[in-house]
């Protein structure tokens, strides 16, 4: 479902402008999904690459302002889009507050379709990969298939394994699974319905230590409540599952040739930091870092963040570190 009424390009708010040199691209797929994308491309004399930015579930375009201008300020264009089903892109649902996918696949549509028709037409070679949480799922995928396409990539805690508490994960596993087969794929995970994504509160957030990120992600929610998306339904859980039971798999993650850099978070309380370890022992050139951070570690306090940007740019091959601001004000 798409968004009702006027949808502006990207939305801004007093203190937290766009990074100036937007280019905004709406992309109909070939199911009709709507996405909307953003490049910011630098002069091909000065790009020392571009990246690809992937979100992870509830993110949109506008929660990144701060690190698509870090990564401009490295000499690196940058593309991104919202998943189909959040930000601005097309919602699954006539409630679409729900976080909502049949499978997976729709997911590697979305990534190939904005990969062929704004990074290949626009960015300058080599290609980089930035990707979280959920995004770093649907990233693993396209690496597998697509081995060739990016030079490395860059994952934080990459969604691998949920948790699930107060379940345990096979109840919630069993649970996804029957509730597909019988028609409940598009309810509400238990408890979701109560939850208001314009009403989180920074005390309760579980992903974030820092009030300022935290407090500007909010403001954007409410200038723009198109942007906000709710708790997932039994179909994305289900379908998240089988994607992580594939992604993990042994086969699969040695069949990843591109060199991965994955980070992944301490004090995550969304995903189970464990398997990132076997991933990384499976794939053939991954590396791995843990920073002390909650899960949103690009959302972290100042400190995590310039930890963050020290494994990023030895890993990319940046020669050295750029002035660009890592403060909390950051735009």
């Amino acid at each position: 479902m798409a968004p009702n009424g006027p949808v502006p390009d990207l939305v801004t708010v007093p203190g937290f402008p766009a990074p100036p040199g937007a280019t905004v691209e709406w992309l109909t797929l070939a199911d009709g999904v709507k996405l909307r994308t953003a490049r910011w491309m630098l002069p091909d004399a000065e790009a020392h690459g571009t990246v690809l930015l992937v979100q992870g579930r509830t993110e949109f375009i506008e929660k990144y302002y701060e690190v698509v201008g870090e990564l401009l300020a490295r000499g690196l264009s940058v593309v991104t889009f919202d998943w189909r089903g959040q930000g601005l892109s097309s919602r699954q649902l006539p409630d679409g507050k729900k976080g909502h996918v049949n499978d997976f696949s729709e997911f590697d549509a979305d990534i190939a379709g904005v990969v062929k028709r704004v990074l290949q037409e626009h960015g300058t070679k080599p290609y980089y990969a930035l990707a979280h949480s959920m995004g770093g799922n649907v990233l693993l995928r396209y690496l597998h298939d697509f081995p060739h396409e990016f030079e490395r990539a860059v994952l934080t805690a990459p969604m691998l394994a949920v948790k699930t508490a107060p379940f345990p994960q096979w109840l919630a596993k069993s649970l996804a699974t029957t509730l597909r087969f019988a028609g409940g794929r598009e309810a509400f995970v238990i408890g979701g319905a109560a939850q208001d994504p314009l009403a989180q509160l920074f005390e309760t957030n579980g992903v974030t230590s820092d009030k300022e990120r935290f407090d500007r992600m909010m403001t954007f929610l409410k200038a723009d409540e198109r942007l906000a998306l709710g708790a997932p339904t039994f179909g994305w859980l289900e379908a998240a599952f089988r994607s992580m039971h594939l992604v993990a798999s042994e086969d699969f993650a040695q069949g990843i040739e591109t060199p991965v850099l994955l980070i992944g978070a301490a004090q995550d309380q969304l995903v189970i930091p464990g398997a990132d370890f076997t991933l990384v022992r499976r794939i053939k050139r991954g590396m791995y870092v843990m920073l002390k951070a909650e899960h949103e570690i690009l959302m972290e306090r100042a400190e995590i963040r310039r930890a963050f940007w020290a494994c990023f740019d030895p890993f990319i091959g940046l020669s050295q570190r750029p002035a660009a601001s890592t403060s909390k004000t950051a735009a």
